[in-house]
């Protein structure tokens, strides 16, 4: 499982991270990179959670991931050509790649939870972690290779490793044929009813005050952070970098997510309470984007990078378990999906579509103040939450 989440973070890196810089070098504007991105976020917004309720009912994660994979591996060669043909055909294709593989993130952490239930020897934060040190290796070489190779070899790239992705899943395991750790079963009210609707289950998950809190702390997280990296090389290049330069910047904080996020693990292991985690997330990322927006140096932006990774790698490890821990082991599933496609999908779209627009028209320094100002804010929301009461789950 740690080599699929690298091999599925090199596909994942070398589209989606440089999305914005492939998308300038077909001649978009940072307005149209705005709206393309934003797109993305609202169909993982309508895939995550049907995925979620699929998962809970009906489907492994398993294989709902390499479904996922699979459909990405078929689009992704149209992607050069619609890229190429304008606005229109861009959009669309980009929305229906964002519905696969890129929905497949989310999918391999439920994956990766429901294994933590039916293996001691699996840990989310050290399976994780093998996605940052794989995307920073694929962010740095890939950033070098763009001036020889040209913008396109990013695309098969990205095809190869989600080929390499399938055939490292399919021998692993399937939670659905295992048996759990523990034999006692959920509380006969954690069941979920058979032909619960959808609008049910987001009453259910939404009537946990803790939950509801953090959809909307997560959601001012996206804002800022989705929206700067998307941007990011529209900052850099303000600054005085390009692609290389970005590329390092990238293998720079997910070098040191790796370390951290297994630091975490350990740091948990040992009654770390999660909540921590984020606040201290929340605390280091408001301080990177508000340095981001005084910096003149490309110096300066690399030392950033530090706050960069200890923000991402408290988020990543806090983010599926605390999720998980609110609900009965039942709902697992869709409140993982819902809670990423609520929190990425409207934290990203209104971040992405409002980026392009003040980048254009207010400039970089004062859009980096209005997305450190976003952390800080979810930073009170969530202190003000009580995150630290006794009693948490439904």
């Amino acid at each position: 499982m740690f080599l699929l989440e690298g091999a599925y973070f090199i596909s994942f890196c070398s589209l989606y991270a440089y999305t914005v810089t492939i998308l300038l070098d077909y001649g978009y504007t940072e307005v149209q990179c705005g709206y393309i991105t934003m797109l993305q976020y609202l169909v993982m917004m309508i895939a995550g959670p049907i995925y979620g309720r699929l998962i809970d009912r009906s489907i492994s994660p398993k294989w709902l991931f390499i479904i996922l994979v699979a459909g990405g591996m078929i689009v992704t060669p149209l992607l050069p050509y619609c890229f190429g043909r304008g606005f229109l055909w861009t959009m669309l294709s980009f929305s229906l790649i964002s519905a696969l593989d890129y929905c497949a993130s989310s999918v391999f952490d439920t994956w990766t939870n429901q294994m933590t239930l039916r293996d001691s020897t699996i840990d989310y934060g050290n399976i994780r972690s093998a996605g940052s040190i794989f995307y920073a290796a694929t962010a740095l070489i890939s950033g070098y290779l763009i001036a020889p190779l040209g913008i396109d070899f990013l695309f098969w790239l990205h095809l190869g490793a989600l080929g390499l992705s399938i055939l490292l899943a399919l021998p692993l395991a399937d939670p659905n044929q295992l048996p759990l750790l523990h034999s006692e079963t959920e509380p006969e009210t954690g069941a979920v009813p058979q032909k619960e609707s959808l609008w049910a289950s987001f009453r259910k998950l939404l009537g946990c005050r803790p939950y509801a809190v953090f959809l909307i702390c997560g959601t001012l997280y996206y804002f800022a952070t989705r929206s700067v990296n998307g941007f990011m090389q529209v900052i850099i290049n303000y600054i005085g970098g390009d692609a290389s330069t970005y590329g390092l910047s990238v293998f720079l904080y997910c070098v040191g997510e790796f370390l951290l996020m297994r630091l975490a693990s350990r740091l948990l292991q040992k009654g770390l309470p999660l909540p921590v985690l984020f606040i201290v997330s929340l605390a280091a990322l408001g301080t990177r984007i508000l340095l981001l927006g005084v910096l003149r140096s490309m110096t300066g932006v690399m030392v950033t990078q530090i706050l960069m990774s200890i923000g991402f790698a408290g988020f990543l490890r806090f983010n599926i378990d605390y999720v998980a821990s609110l609900f009965p082991r039942q709902y697992a599933g869709r409140a993982i999906l819902i809670s990423v496609a609520v929190t990425q999908g409207i934290g990203s779209i209104v971040g992405n579509l409002a980026g392009g627009y003040l980048l254009a028209n207010v400039g970089v320094p004062v859009y980096c103040f209005i997305c450190g100002g976003a952390m800080l804010l979810a930073l009170v929301i969530f202190i003000m939450g009580k995150p630290f009461a006794a009693d948490q789950r439904v």
